[in-house]
């Protein structure tokens, strides 16, 4: 064990460091064994890491551990080459430490690593309030996040959470301050997918479409329409005539013809959709009551499954980032949309994949919207040569496609080895078994929680593999299923055979392996790097260096807010984590500097959580001027709220409701605040969007040390305006509605 008691900033390669009573040479070398080294904490215990690191082999990731405390949790080393890194980590007390380097993956090298202090940073910190304000939930797949809004107009933001195939979809009512109420929508089970609210007939409450999945394109289907009527909400998708169905995916309420009231957009996977052979799918507002179907040529047919609504040129009229490959439709106001993204997006990133979620953000306060993408493989992506092993713990995790292939692979085990967590992901058009065969025998059974049965889908629970079980290799392996062989001194083989496309993914786990070789072939990198364009009012640029985005990772969700009300927005980057564990999401603290200050060592997480990282909304659920984030963790986690418990800076909350006038809702309504120090400027709306939109109408702005404001205006979509003068912060302003 190299023990080394760090007192100065350690040098770059080669360098010696210097210590009480030992020293050492850089780089550190990261094989097999976990590092260990001693620190003494004085003053702040938020102290910023800056760290160079070598990749020898691939793709990695790095742990920095004090005890049970994770200062740095599994950060991604993308690929081979040195990588810098500048991250926040949080000791919680003074005093001295004793941490490890810990790593998963191929070998590393820590070329420099320093600590120092920070003065000008405040970390908020999260506690888990789910179960005291009663987000009782189980265990199920999501579908790209959550959609807050007042639902039931008491001023309290209600939460709709989307759980895919296995739980219906689930309201939220926050009847009480800090009580919230389940409320059944539907009492059946569907392909739910995402979700929206709107007034749709202006008549004061909120109404709710889901968008349903469309069976693989084989039953194209409408959204489900729910009216809200005096508080109960009844399916009249027919009654509304929204009849015309697709593989529906993502839902939006948007003004598409500015004549007052909400239209619908239904963007839908690529498949067998509509009788026109349209992939997206517009249905106008005739203020009846009805809609009817509207074509918007180009657009209604670009290549996306997921949508941001923004307003990239500040006039007001809702324009689209579609997505994946990105595009992005400036709005006309008349139902049509014109691609501009040649003109806006650097030539790199046109036609950009693996985009899993954006949020619009003013990361520099000037009044026009950035991007951030949040970047990642999706679960069928990741079900193709994708391979996780801990040395530490002798963890094997397995995902495999389940097309016509064999995947091969050799590892090494003292003794008996564990199989667990079998998935097989069912297709529908195989109806074949999918057994193990052991051994040179082909002892063939299946397993379930323990037990050799005739069939089975899981391998709920675990099953111990001796040795003398599966003695041997066989020659002929022509069957589907597991071949399992132990080849002697400790050597096993195991082969993934399918003899035809069986089903959407398989996976296994097995415990008790020391090393593991694939066999022509390599492991799938899961890498995907995350993006920040800057707005220059007629173009996007790419400041992700700049801007200390984090490298690589693997992430399927991003919300924005100000966590700590220092007057900037801040990110939360929901983490994919390994194929059978989770990591912390990442934390990105705006500085206002014109960087973010990155850490994983937050408060915002749970630590039993078994799913992954998914999506999420950031907002003032207690509506006590601090940002709290909702999270939902799929395959298979729950849904987490984590109430923020706030610090000194000021804030202030601007209620918009509906104008005086014309009584337009509150979707695209732009707030401004203005003091003598600063201007800010928000546009009501969702915190981050992938299927579901969001209506945060209460909107919050962090002021810093800002006690005085000079006017807040709110300009609704149709022009009207309404100011209110001479405020105080840390108060919530009323923008009345005509109900």
């Amino acid at each position: 064990m190299l023990l080394m008691f760090i007192l100065i900033t350690c040098y770059c390669c080669s360098k010696q460091v210097s210590t009480h009573n030992v020293s050492t040479k850089f780089p550190i070398q990261l094989d097999r064994v976990p590092i260990s080294f001693g620190y003494e904490v004085k003053s702040q215990v938020v102290k910023r890491l800056r760290l160079e690191v070598e990749s020898i082999d691939g793709y990695s990731n790095l742990s920095l551990v004090e005890n049970n405390n994770i200062l740095l949790d599994n950060i991604d080393i993308p690929d081979k080459g040195i990588f810098n890194f500048d991250v926040l980590v949080n000791f919680d007390n003074e005093g001295f430490k004793e941490l490890k380097w810990k790593k998963i993956g191929g070998k590393l090298n820590i070329n420099s690593f320093d600590f120092s202090e920070i003065t000008d940073i405040q970390l908020p910190y999260f506690e888990d309030v789910s179960d005291e304000v009663g987000l009782i939930t189980e265990s199920s797949w999501k579908y790209g996040g959550p959609t807050i809004a007042d639902i039931d107009n008491n001023g309290y933001y209600d939460l709709i959470l989307n759980n895919h195939d296995k739980v219906a979809t689930q309201l939220f009512l926050q009847k009480e301050p800090r009580e919230l109420v389940e409320k059944e929508l539907f009492s059946f089970l569907a392909d739910y997918h995402g979700t929206a609210v709107g007034d749709f007939d202006n008549d004061g409450d909120l109404d709710i479409v889901n968008s349903i999945g469309g069976g693989n394109g084989l039953a194209p289907k409408p959204p489900f329409f729910l009216r809200n009527d005096d508080g109960e909400f009844n399916l009249a998708s027919e009654d509304v005539n929204i009849v015309s169905g697709a593989r529906g995916r993502s839902v939006r309420w948007i003004d598409l013809d500015l004549d007052g009231d909400l239209d619908l957009l239904a963007v839908n996977a690529e498949g067998m959709n509509s009788t026109d052979s349209i992939q997206h799918l517009f249905y106008e507002n005739q203020g009846n009551g009805k809609f009817k179907t509207k074509r918007s040529a180009n657009i209604e047919n670009a290549k996306a499954e997921r949508v941001l609504v923004t307003d990239i040129n500040n006039d007001q009229i809702a324009d689209l980032i579609m997505y994946t490959p990105v595009s992005i439709w400036k709005g006309n106001g008349d139902f049509t949309f014109t691609d501009i993204s040649k003109e806006w997006l650097p030539q790199k990133f046109q036609q950009m994949d693996f985009i899993n979620a954006i949020t619009d953000i003013d990361v520099d306060n000037d009044g026009d919207l950035d991007l951030y993408f949040a970047r990642g493989k999706t679960h069928y992506q990741l079900a193709n040569k994708s391979l996780n092993f801990n040395q530490e713990s002798g963890r094997v995790d397995l995902r495999d496609e389940g097309n016509k292939a064999i995947t091969s692979f050799e590892f090494e085990a003292e003794g008996a080895i564990v199989l667990s967590s079998q998935f097989l992901w069912t297709r529908g058009t195989y109806s074949g078994t999918f057994p193990f065969h052991l051994g040179s025998q082909k002892d063939t059974f299946f397993i379930k929680n323990d037990i050799i049965i005739n069939d089975t889908t899981h391998l709920k629970e675990s099953i111990s593999i001796s040795p003398n079980m599966a003695n041997g290799w066989p020659e002929e392996r022509t069957e589907n299923g597991w071949y399992l062989g132990y080849l002697g001194d400790g050597k096993w083989r195991m082969e993934l055979l399918r003899t035809q496309p069986v089903y959407w993914g398989i996976r296994l786990s097995i415990d008790g392996v020391k090393e593991i070789t694939p066999k022509g072939w390599q492991p799938q990198n899961h890498n995907v790097q995350d993006i920040l364009l800057m707005n220059n009012q007629d173009n996007f640029k790419d400041v992700s260096d700049e801007w200390n985005i984090p490298k690589g990772g693997n992430h399927w969700g991003v919300t924005r807010g100000d966590f700590n009300n220092d007057g900037y927005q801040d990110l939360y980057v929901y983490r994919f984590g390994f194929l059978k564990s989770r990591v912390t999401d990442w934390l990105m603290v705006n500085s206002g500097n014109g960087k973010f200050d990155i850490t994983t060592s937050h408060t915002a997480k749970d630590p039993n959580d078994q799913g992954h990282g998914d999506m999420g909304q950031a907002f003032d659920f207690e509506l006590d001027g601090d940002v709290d984030i909702l999270s939902g963790s799929d395959d298979n986690g729950k849904w987490n709220l984590y109430g923020n418990k706030g610090g000194d800076n000021n804030f202030v909350l601007a209620r918009v409701g509906y104008s005086q006038k014309e009584n337009i809702d509150p979707y695209s309504a732009i707030v401004i605040v203005e003091s003598a120090e600063a201007t800010f400027r928000k546009r009501v709306g969702s915190a981050g969007e992938i299927h579901s939109q969001s209506l945060l109408n209460t909107v919050h702005f962090g002021l810093g040390e800002i006690e005085q404001l000079k006017k807040i205006t709110v300009r609704w979509r149709n022009g009207e305006e309404m100011i209110l003068t001479n405020l105080k912060s840390n108060e919530l302003y009323e923008f009345p509605t005509s109900h």
